[in-house]
């Protein structure tokens, strides 16, 4: 900064009053920039991304880090694809498969080919479905090397964002049941997220941890009523949860008996399938929205 003062002040000994207005508006743009931070904000974004009846969530952090939840299924990737472009995503910095159900991979083949992946993560089991082998494929094909996750697992993401695993605790048969739940913790806020976590995962979890502190829930299973069980929610009782599904999709998600729950413990509720894409923001302090969503819509 001293240098380009010291260089402002010996032009401005001599030479038009022009020149010297149009110097003075230079040095006022390099201060600016000089100013202001590149790349950075104080803001941790958890976008839930419309991609009809499935899960898919981009997490970006305030140092410019990307958490890729999920990629939606077969049909999905240009939608996943196209929304991580639109929020300048040059690198993924983490991708982490919830389970290994077509609508939560089907479109992680496509992105790992599509864009720069540091790290994968899964649940420790296999499957003989063509989305997981493409999946697998993928990451060969990248050498990228898919990574396990269990309880108790624990991903520093950046200073003050850390991450940790609550299940599973061991592989099962049903798919769902071995759906990777963990929670994010940036300063004074919490969240939780659940792949399709069923309601004994549910009770599992709040029998082995303190959940009471969690102030976003990304709700179970698009909402069936085989997950969000009462003493769930009362045990981890959120301000905020979202509901990824498709609009009026075969399964009735979100069914009825989810919604009355979530509304009887008073959480905001935002859905996919009436809403698109759902963007929510903090810092650490509060969580927010910068988009008026009509949440009465039925």
């Amino acid at each position: 900064m001293l240098p380009i003062l010291f260089i402002y002040k010996h032009i401005m000994n001599g030479g038009n009053l022009l020149k010297k207005l149009f110097l003075t508006y230079i040095l006022i743009i390099i201060i600016i920039s000089l100013l202001i931070p590149s790349g950075k904000n104080n803001y941790l974004s958890i976008h839930t991304i419309d991609v009809g009846q499935g899960d898919s969530i981009l997490i970006q952090t305030p140092n410019s880090k990307n958490v890729l939840i999920d990629g939606g299924d077969d049909n999905s990737h240009n939608i996943v694809s196209s929304y991580l472009k639109k929020q300048n995503v040059k690198r993924i910095d983490y991708i982490i498969a919830t389970h290994f159900d077509s609508d939560h991979i089907g479109g992680l083949d496509n992105i790992i080919d599509k864009f720069n992946v540091s790290n994968i993560y899964a649940p420790n089991y296999e499957s003989d479905t063509v989305s997981y082998q493409n999946l697998i494929s993928s990451c060969v094909n990248k050498n990228l090397n898919l990574q396990y996750l269990k309880e108790g697992d624990f991903i520093n993401i950046e200073d003050n964002i850390n991450l940790t695993v609550l299940a599973p605790s061991y592989i099962q048969e049903e798919n769902n049941l071995n759906s990777i739940v963990f929670r994010i913790d940036y300063k004074n806020k919490s969240f939780l997220f659940t792949g399709d976590a069923e309601a004994s995962n549910e009770m599992s979890i709040i029998n082995s941890y303190e959940l009471n502190d969690i102030d976003f829930l990304k709700v179970g299973h698009h909402g069936s009523s085989s997950s969000t069980t009462s003493e769930f929610i009362e045990e981890v009782s959120p301000d905020v949860a979202v509901i990824s599904c498709g609009y009026k999709n075969q399964y009735g998600h979100p069914h009825r008996s989810t919604l009355d729950t979530l509304e009887k413990n008073n959480v905001l509720t935002y859905r996919t399938d009436i809403l698109g894409h759902v963007v929510f923001y903090s810092d650490g302090d509060t969580i927010f929205t910068t988009k008026d969503y009509k949440l009465n819509k039925k």
